[in-house]
């Protein structure tokens, strides 16, 4: 039981019904064998007619292992190792269509016209030659033997020979042509070589020149030695400038700090050390004391004392008047020396850093150039070495192409591994005949068609066979599988006429598994729908409710399908009660119109009297009051495909069992009711297989119940006498008679009449 959501298409199982190879071989095997039998017979007059005697001629190429040296070495002329290998390759090259052309057009008009058709073509006889010519090596020999078989005898051995003549020159023209191939390709190879050894030879007499050395080693690269010493002398001359640099960013620092010094006392000393300055102030002293000795007794208001005072002051400021003047004297001067002394330090220092500065880029522009230099002398060697060793290598080469050129001219003539052994000779009587051929070909034409007929039929049959089909429909097995009844009583009272019947137990099963469904899911309104009609689901209803009232108390079977004949008919009542229609109709209430059963039987709403299309608006609260009521119900409902009644109550009901006939219902079908149901979201589909009921016979399976009538018509007495003019005629009636036997008895065999048994109505 599967449950289901999808809206949409049926999302599982497989939309084609798959192939049953055995079941394929149990349904049609015996007819396959006896009807192929039978044509295979029909068949054999007819290659005895047309069977025509059969020429062989044979002929036998030697393929020798080893064959005698020319007079080099250079090749290993054994084919021992792969000697097998060898001989199919030449059995297989012998047929190529252009070696069978040749020997085609190498026949005489009348040759040709002895074997193949005339005005055929060339191209079209030589594709019937490669037919005919079979080529076949000779176990344990070194011979390889080629056969050719005709109804006539005249043509065969010279097209044999032919071909045979045809192969060794194409073998001998394409040694030959190997030869040539190899001498002109080492030709062109031994002047490319030359002109390439030239090439070389031009560029390293170039190189040699350039770089001034044949000897292409690193040890004639003056370059590279003299950039290593102007390395050494860049390396100094990078230490000068550095110190040299520190040097001057040293006397600039000198300088700014000797600026932040003061030089007073330097001057103090000079202005003291000066002698012009001492002698005034002597002199002035002594004058002072001479003025000074001449104001002694005068008053302060003494115009003489006034005068000398004035005197002596005017001296007094002179001299330091001139004090000044040699205090700001020597500071000019001390600045001025000191000034001096930085700037030329700083100039020194400088130059000697730029001097320093341009040695070095002197010698880094030196030293880059000599680097190049060297890079590209290094560059000159390496490619004059490798030019020395590609022309020693081509120099080699040539002499090796010089031998081999020499030794394919020697090896031009050397002899084949494949010689002619015995020609062809004209056969002088048949060898047999086609018989054995034309047979095989009819044998399979006979039984060929025949599986090819009846496998077209089964991949076209669309019935469900088996419980696999239902698996692959619908993406899972069926529920139960009902089989058919072996009693001839009605299949509508199997439950208590047989109870111990292989159907009854799997009614009885069915019923326990509602139960279970009943109190797991609480599911009570079970749906019975057939995917078509006649597929036995009334008579299923009707068993299950029976089964299931003796597991719950109370059960209700509604007949909502018009069965032919109505379960009132099958139950011995006399006339259509009223059921559910009057019900939908509105004028009873199901509790009215409802048949009680006796102990253990079911509740029965019938199907009921009135006529034409029933509303269907009250459905849903009688189906909801008879819910409440009863503990099950099972509704007998129509196909699903042929009835709108069905889909409505598929919308109320909690388990839909559909109901399929085996060797009936069609694959489509079954998934176009399960697609039906799937949409309308039932919760639950439980598939169904019954094998019981009519089932339907397809047109070929008709024509297998009964025997053609053209069997019975064929008159066994022309037929003997028209075999026994036929070579092997007697055997060949006694096997027709056989299979005409064996043919009426298998088709007996299918006839429901002939197995004495009767089908149980209703199921």
């Amino acid at each position: 039981m599967q449950d289901n959501a999808p809206k949409e298409a049926l999302p599982f199982g497989k939309p084609n019904k798959p192939i049953d190879l055995v079941g394929f071989i149990k349904r049609y095997g015996m007819f396959v064998l006896v009807i192929g039998s039978f044509l295979f017979a029909l068949s054999v007059p007819l290659v005895l007619l047309i069977s025509k005697p059969n020429y062989e001629v044979h002929a036998v190429l030697r393929v020798d292992p080893i064959i005698p040296q020319v007079i080099t070495n250079s090749e290993d002329l054994s084919i021992i190792n792969y000697y097998q290998d060898y001989a199919n390759t030449q059995a297989r090259r012998i047929l190529d269509f252009d070696i069978l052309e040749t020997t085609v057009n190498k026949l005489t008009p009348d040759q040709k016209a002895s074997i193949f058709a005339p005005n055929l073509p060339s191209a079209t006889c030589a594709e019937i030659a490669g037919i005919l010519v079979k080529v076949n090596p000779v176990p344990g020999t070194h011979l390889i033997d080629i056969g050719i078989a005709g109804p006539k005898k005249k043509g065969l051995a010279p097209l044999l020979n032919n071909l045979m003549q045809v192969y060794l020159d194409k073998m001998r023209r394409g040694n030959e042509m190997q030869d040539n191939e190899r001498l002109v390709y080492l030709k062109n190879e031994q002047q490319v070589l030359s002109n390439d050894i030239a090439s070389i030879e031009e560029k390293l007499k170039l190189l040699t020149q350039d770089i001034s050395t044949a000897d292409f080693s690193e040890a004639n690269n003056m370059a590279s030695k003299k950039a290593d010493e102007l390395q050494q002398v860049a390396v100094n001359a990078f230490a000068d400038r550095v110190s040299s640099e520190n040097q001057f960013h040293e006397a600039e620092r000198n300088s700014r700090q000797l600026k932040a010094l003061s030089l007073d006392p330097m001057v103090e000393e000079m202005v003291m050390g000066d002698q012009s300055l001492d002698f005034t102030s002597s002199w002035t002293y002594q004058q002072q004391q001479q003025l000074r000795s001449t104001t002694d007794g005068l008053t302060p208001n003494n115009p003489d004392r006034i005068y000398v005072e004035q005197r002596m002051k005017a001296m007094r400021d002179y001299e330091k008047k001139l004090q000044n003047e040699v205090r700001t004297s020597a500071k000019t001067i001390i600045y001025g020396k000191r000034d001096y002394e930085q700037k030329k330090e700083l100039i020194q220092t400088n130059n000697k850093a730029e001097k320093a500065k341009s040695t070095e880029e002197e010698l880094v522009k030196e030293l880059d150039k000599t680097r190049k230099e060297s890079v590209r002398i290094s560059l000159g060697l390496h490619l004059g070495e490798a030019l020395k060793s590609t022309l020693k290598h081509k120099r080699d080469l040539l002499d090796q192409i010089d031998t081999r050129i020499h030794e394919l001219e020697l090896e031009g003539k050397a002899p084949l591994h494949i010689a002619i052994e015995s020609l062809a000779r004209e056969p002088d009587k048949p060898a047999g005949s086609n018989t054995k051929k034309l047979m095989m070909v009819f044998f399979g034409l006979s039984f060929g068609s025949v599986v090819v007929l009846f496998v077209a039929f089964d991949f076209l049959d669309n019935r469900i066979r088996r419980k696999e089909d239902i698996k692959s429909a619908l993406g899972y097995p069926p529920a139960k599988e009902i089989p058919k009844s072996g009693e001839e009583k009605s299949f509508h009272q199997i439950l208590s006429l047989q109870p111990g019947d292989a159907a009854a137990k799997e009614i009885r099963s069915l019923a326990v598994k509602f139960v279970h469904e009943n109190q797991l899911n609480h599911s009570k309104i079970i749906l019975f729908s057939g995917v078509e009609r006649q597929t036995g689901a009334t008579s299923l209803a009707w068993n299950s409710a029976q089964a299931l009232s003796s597991l719950v108390p109370k059960v209700l079977l509604i007949e909502a399908a018009a069965n032919t004949p109505p379960l009132s008919e099958l139950n011995g009542l006399a006339n259509e009660p009223d059921g559910l229609r009057e019900a939908l109709a509105g004028g009873k209430s199901p509790g009215e119109i409802t048949v009680n059963g006796a102990e253990g039987s079911p509740a029965i709403l019938y199907h009921g009297k009135a006529t034409g299309i029933a509303p269907q608006q009250h459905l849903p609260e009688i189906l909801a009051g008879l819910r409440e009521e009863y503990d099950l119900i099972c509704i007998d409902s129509p196909p699903v495909l042929e009835s709108n009644l069905t889909e409505n109550l598929a919308l109320h009901a909690d388990i839909v069992t559909l109901v399929a006939l085996g060797e009936s219902t069609m694959y489509r079908d079954l998934r176009s009711a399960a697609e039906a149901f799937v949409r309308l979201e039932v919760p639950a589909i439980m598939p169904i297989l019954n094998w019981g009921g009519p089932a339907k016979s397809s047109s070929i399976d008709k024509l297998l119940e009964k025997p053609p009538e053209f069997l019975d018509k064929i008159d066994t007495g022309k037929l003997e006498a028209l075999l026994l003019n036929l070579p092997s005629g007697r055997r060949l009636f006694e096997l027709l008679s056989g299979v005409l036997a064996s043919l009426k008895k298998v088709s007996k065999q299918k006839r429901p009449e002939a197995s004495g048994k009767k089908q149980p109505p209703n199921q």
